[in-house]
């Protein structure tokens, strides 16, 4: 069996956090299928995007990954536990 998912970056767009960006090795035809997981203040495996980029285009793409883990990062910042129940999540 072949690997799913190769990591492209391992980015550091957000202070404390590294977001890992990935490819999906045998999307369905035509489509450009990346994953962004992060690790936020220590907590991994943190779900951020999955989809094909060519819908919001990268520009945008990373803008909302950006504003997702910054949103993240401040509820834990600011203790919000509840954080750590939304489904998907993590």
């Amino acid at each position: 069996m072949s690997q799913q998912w190769q990591i492209l970056a391992r980015h550091n767009w957000v202070a404390g956090a590294t977001i890992t960006e990935s490819r999906h090795t045998q999307p369905p035809a035509g489509q450009e299928i990346r994953r962004f997981t992060a690790t936020i203040r220590g907590w991994r495996n943190w779900h951020i995007w999955r989809g094909d980029v060519k819908v919001l285009g990268m520009e945008a793409l990373v803008a909302e990954v950006k504003c997702r883990v910054t949103a993240i990062r401040e509820r834990i910042d600011h203790g919000d536990a509840s954080v750590f129940h939304e489904p998907g999540a993590w």
